[in-house]
């Protein structure tokens, strides 16, 4: 999971969203990156700043798949006595299945959905589906690369790998990475691929 969750953090760094006035993207990115790192706080005003923005544009979805990943966020940094931490956890899930549904061709909505999904707990039942959701985004990009940025091809590969290998499917694991570490755009995504073939073997 810690893999999982540091990929998340790389997509925020080179994912902006694309909200109206540039320093909301700047605040939002920098809560989002915070609130990954554990700053309960920052996850709070993400959350705030989403919704917000959200309603400025209703159809940024986008933001509307950010938004859901602070909620699960947010539901991790909740007690476990009470109902709060599962509403949180549930909505949050929600808001991306509908941002994924609303934009099944946005490969960086996809992926944001897919990398959150898989850092969610096994017993959620959602990483199979998120295993499903990275390997549809592995033929699309290998048809149409101009869908993902180098960046966040690596960030593809890395994490479809890592399925892979949890399914026992190591080959495919294997040729997963080849394919991630012929790219270059980001050293330490390579680096983090690289490693990944490494200890495979």
């Amino acid at each position: 999971m810690i893999r999982l969750l540091r990929a998340v953090l790389f997509l925020a760094a080179f994912l902006p969203l694309p909200l109206t006035a540039a320093p909301d993207e700047a605040v939002i990115g920098g809560l989002y990156a915070r609130g990954l790192a554990g700053d309960k706080r920052a996850v709070v005003d993400c959350i705030a700043a989403l919704e917000q923005a959200l309603a400025r544009q209703p159809n940024d979805q986008l933001a509307r798949v950010y938004l859901g990943s602070a909620y699960t966020l947010r539901s991790r940094d909740l007690p476990f006595f009470g109902t709060a931490k599962l509403t949180a956890l549930r909505h949050g899930i929600a808001l991306m299945d509908e941002a994924a549904d609303a934009a099944p061709n946005d490969a960086r909505v996809q992926l944001l959905r897919a990398l959150t999904n898989e850092a969610l707990p096994t017993l959620l039942g959602r990483r199979q589906s998120a295993r499903q959701a990275l390997d549809r985004l592995v033929a699309t990009i290998e048809m149409d690369p101009g869908k993902l940025k180098p960046s966040d091809q690596q960030l593809l590969y890395l994490n479809a790998g890592e399925a892979a290998e949890r399914a026992g499917e190591k080959a495919r694991a294997a040729e997963l990475w080849r394919r991630g570490g012929l790219l270059k755009a980001d050293p330490k995504l390579r680096q983090e691929i690289e490693s990944a073939r490494a200890a495979l073997n």
